[in-house]
């Protein structure tokens, strides 16, 4: 078990350590900030939502980072008209190896895991992050 910093609005973790480690941080009626115990595994990348550790990856619909992803990837309409225009110059494959290699890389929107909507990942309104599910 590690320890981090919680922030219980948005379930965003910070300053993750080992038990022991932690420094001392505001702890008043207001603070929106809380120590809180985490699983190993956590990292800056995980987010509480009810009292539980996800990575974000779990609560989000992963085809539209793929989409992101394949679009950075393509690059500008611009950049690839130019790379069809120089390989008609001179014959290159310019246009046709980078979009293989984008295909090859770059996993397909249509490849993601189906997501899943969950009511324990949907942060309850008016709760803090670290407060559990009400059953």
């Amino acid at each position: 078990m590690k320890r981090a910093i919680v922030n219980g609005e948005t379930g965003m973790i910070t300053d993750i350590c080992e038990v022991g480690d932690e420094f001392q941080i505001y702890e008043g009626a207001d603070a929106n900030l809380r120590w809180c115990d985490v699983p190993d595994d956590t990292t800056n990348q995980s987010v509480m939502v009810n009292g539980v550790v996800y990575d974000r990856d779990e609560l989000e619909d992963q085809r539209e980072a793929y989409i992101v992803a394949r679009m950075t990837a393509y690059g500008s309409v611009g950049e690839q008209l130019d790379m069809m225009y120089r390989d008609q110059l001179d014959g290159g494959t310019r246009f046709r190896d980078h979009i293989a290699a984008v295909k090859a890389n770059t996993p397909s929107p249509s490849t993601a895991p189906e997501f899943v909507e969950d009511i324990r990942k949907i942060q309850v309104d008016g709760r803090k992050a670290w407060e559990p599910f009400p059953e």
